[in-house]
Parts: C-alpha cells; sequence; structure tokens
C-alpha cells in the first residue's frame, strides 16, 4: 500500500496508534519485502482499530459542532 499525501490531519494519529498497539514506527516500505511484514496479535489489531473508530467519532463530533455553532443550531 502506498501512501501518497502524509500531511492530510489524521496521518499524524493513526501514526501515533499505529506506534502504541502495533509497534510500528513507520508506514513507509523498509525496502525488503520481509522487512514490510510483521506478525500482530489479533487483540492488538482490534485494539487498534477501536482507538481509530473513537478517534474518527472525536473529530466527527467536533467538527459537527463546530459547524453546528456556525450557523447557530439549537
Amino acid at each position: 500500500m502506498i501512501y501518497r499525501n502524509k500531511t492530510e490531519a489524521y496521518w499524524e494519529p493513526l501514526l501515533t496508534i499505529a506506534r502504541d498497539e502495533l509497534g510500528i514506527q513507520s508506514f513507509d516500505p523498509m525496502g525488503k519485502p520481509s522487512a514490510d511484514i510483521r506478525m500482530c496479535r489479533v487483540e492488538d489489531i482490534g485494539r487498534a482499530l477501536e482507538r481509530a473508530y473513537d478517534l474518527g467519532l472525536l473529530v466527527g463530533h467536533t467538527v459537527t459542532n463546530a459547524e453546528c455553532a456556525k450557523e447557530k443550531c439549537a
């Protein structure tokens, strides 16, 4: 998988989750295919996905509240 736009706002939080939960330090390829393959426990993957999902909910809620405040929602 090649990531082209590393300046997106979500990039750093996702890399932080990958570091904390999966021990992945970078999404960049290492050069050797065997270096890009790692074993992860299903529980760790689930925890990483849960954190990413929670982050998405938080960002969505924040954006919605900001838009609502702009439009003076009830």
